[in-house]
């Protein structure tokens, strides 16, 4: 029976190997992340040398590096600018506090060649030992040539590719961007796809990790042996790869096949993974070579893996995919792209040094303080009743083209006002509760058609990660995903049909208008939810864990009030309520009185409204974002105005539009 020790054994006793044997790292090892790698001319070979021949007929025009989509799957577009890395007020996306280093540092165990000694990997990744291994082929395409033995140093490589859970993660801290959401591909187990090489490097980096290599790729897939294929030399069969002959026509859940020699998965087929190096026509014996760059120990590929790499266009990609022959799932084969490439099958996995330089994982997210609704929570904020509404015909003006759009005048006055916050209209109201970091948000209209375009905005706020990818939902080319989610979201309710036809008749409208709100501005600073990552953030949390009701309701009627009952029960003050201007419609009835009276009110509680007067040349109205402290406004209804037009003069104006105060002075 083997001895067997527990793993901090371990590593106490190659850390002790260690310290007896002086071992220091060697030149090669160190040499990794200077220009190009020292070569081994012990390692090349002697053999085919012939020129680069055009390789098999492809099922695109070389693909060119276009990556070519299938008709029923549409074609890419033209690369969008790669997202700024950004993190809310005091979150660090960097914080090694927040990572968990899984490997030893110091003074690391090492072979008789002076290779690190494989010991406990970080989460999910395999170490792959460093030693030498067959790579290549003479049998193959003239880019695979020639076969021959190179070296690559101990590292870390992930166990399966990249999913889109974990995608979504980095695309929700700002970091990484998705070019599709293509039907078919976007459960959270399958590789994540429509990604480009700029975001696949981003999203390692993210992680503290790094693209693998060429060289290591294939160590990873084929072992020691030379084997063609990760799992032998048996031809490849659906059972044991995932490519063009084998049904479904999308990727499989990644680790859907029996791992490889090192226990990695799906190395053969599925998506096909992006490495860091440049693409060259052959590794030796041909016009472009890539020469000495992809012999010795570690090679890096053409001009040592650079970011910039004269008369080199294509990165690589290696492992087939399910799109592609299976000849492309053979260990050797490659393939040329451009980093700027997306598709439906173009995917990744990251890899790392061993040890790891620092900690390796994905940051953790600072603690954001919303949290699930407890049991009473919940039972007071669901239990308020909706009010039964006439169903209203769909009309395009009652949800994507709003004509107030200064609402980050408000945020000085509502920032982290916290509390209870009631709102009408769709989402305007997701600015100012965001702004606010409302714990208990109320979304109420009379209008059936507002009350839907907020239920639509939810089901895809939860299944985008970022403003970005919110903004991506209404593209042309995602209109199909677009409703297959919102159709999962409110699978069951009585008017989806009604829903999914809102849906199809405003899209196009919708999507010029988010355009719109995600490029507002105040003072410089970003003047919406879709401006602004950080307040996205916290409008997709508070949706996340329940803590936003949409509810049909009039403001004369019932539901304000049982809104106020619920708001005291929860036993956090109202401190927002957002009336836009609905009050030039109605009168102060009372049922409204009584609600506002209810309302669990303190001294920083204040009532928003939108007013809109005619400039002074009477060319045309401008809004007017008015503040009232809700104590004033309740203080006033107490002394009998009927409407708001008999008190709206005391406000003060800006002619041409802005912020007003009604009641006091502007704190």
């Amino acid at each position: 029976m083997p001895l067997v020790m527990p793993s901090g054994l371990r590593l106490a006793c190659f850390a002790l190997v260690a310290l007896a044997l002086g071992c220091g790292r060697s030149s090669a090892e160190r040499g990794r992340g200077t220009g190009g790698p020292a070569v081994s001319a012990a390692a090349r070979t002697t053999g085919t040398q012939g020129t680069a021949t055009a390789g098999p007929a492809d099922r695109s025009e070389a693909d060119g590096g276009t990556a070519y989509d299938s008709e029923n799957a549409g074609t890419d577009r033209e690369p969008r600018p790669r997202a700024e890395t950004r993190s809310s007020e005091g979150e660090d996306d960097s914080g090694s506090e927040n990572r968990e280093l899984r490997t030893e540092n110091l003074s690391p165990a090492r072979t008789p060649e002076a290779f690190v000694v494989c010991t406990e990997p970080p989460a999910d990744m395999i170490c792959i030992p460093g030693g030498p291994f067959v790579r290549g082929s003479d049998d193959g395409n003239a880019d695979e040539r020639p076969r021959g033995e190179v070296t690559v140093s101990t590292f870390h490589i992930d166990r399966h590719e990249v999913t889109n859970a974990d995608f979504r993660r980095c695309m929700a801290a700002g970091v990484c961007e998705l070019a599709h959401h293509y039907a078919g591909f976007n459960n959270d187990d399958q590789p994540v796809v429509a990604i480009d090489w700029i975001n696949a490097a981003a999203y390692c980096a993210w992680v503290s990790k790094r693209l693998p290599t060429e060289a290591e790729w294939e160590k990873a897939a084929r072992g020691t042996d030379g084997r063609t294929y990760p799992w032998g030399e048996d031809p490849p069969t659906c059972e044991r790869a995932h490519y063009a002959d084998c049904d479904p026509r999308a990727s499989k859940p990644v680790g859907s096949f029996t791992p490889g020699p090192w226990g990695i998965s799906d190395m053969a087929g599925n998506a096909y993974e992006f490495v860091q190096d440049w693409y060259s026509p052959c590794y030796r014996g041909c016009p472009d070579e890539c020469g000495d760059d992809c012999f010795g120990t570690d090679p890096k590929g053409p001009c040592g893996g650079a970011e910039r790499c004269p008369g080199r266009d294509r990165r690589l990609l290696r492992g087939g995919s399910w799109f592609w022959e299976s000849d492309q799932v053979r260990t050797s084969s490659r393939r040329g792209m451009r980093p700027d490439s997306r598709g439906h099958r173009l995917g990744f996995r990251c890899a790392v040094d061993a040890p790891p330089p620092g900690p390796v994982g994905a940051p953790q997210p600072p603690d954001d303080g919303i949290a699930p609704l407890t049991p009473a929570e919940r039972e007071a904020f669901e239990g308020v009743e909706a009010e039964a509404l006439r169903a209203r015909p769909v009309d395009a003006r009652h949800w994507t083209n709003s004509n107030e759009s200064d609402h980050a005048l408000w945020f000085p006055t509502v920032a982290g006002v916290g509390g209870g916050y009631l709102g009408v209209g769709s989402d305007q109201n997701f600015s100012l509760f965001a702004a606010a970091r409302s714990s208990f948000v109320w979304l109420m209209d009379y209008d059936t058609v507002v009350l839907q375009a907020n239920r639509i905005y939810r089901a895809l706020i939860l299944a985008s990660a970022s403003p970005q990818e919110f903004l991506l939902r209404w593209d042309s080319f995602e209109r199909k995903v677009t409703e297959a989610v919102v159709a999962e979201a409110e699978a069951g309710a009585e008017d989806l049909p009604e829903l999914l036809a809102q849906l199809d008749e405003n899209f196009e409208a919708a999507g010029n208008y988010f355009h719109k709100v995600a490029a507002r501005t105040e003072a410089g600073a970003p003047g919406s939810w879709l401006a602004d990552p950080a307040l996205y953030r916290v409008v997709r949390r508070l949706f996340q864990e329940g803590r936003v009701r949409i509810v049909g309701g009039d403001l004369t009627r019932e539901l304000p009030g049982r809104i106020a009952a619920a708001q005291a029960a929860l036993g956090v003050p109202m401190r927002v309520v957002y009336l836009s201007n609905a009050e030039q419609y109605f009168a102060y009835g009372d049922a409204f009185r009584s609600a506002i009276w209810a309302m669990p009110f303190d001294e920083r509680s204040v009532i928003l409204r939108t007013v809109s007067r005619w400039l002074p040349d009477r060319s045309r109205h401008a809004w007017h974002y008015q503040v009232e402290p809700a104590a004033h406004f309740a203080e006033t209804l107490r002394g009998g105005v009927e409407r708001f037009s008999d008190m709206e003069e005391q406000a003060t104006y800006v002619p041409t539009g802005g912020l007003s105060w009604l009641g006091e002075e502007e704190r």
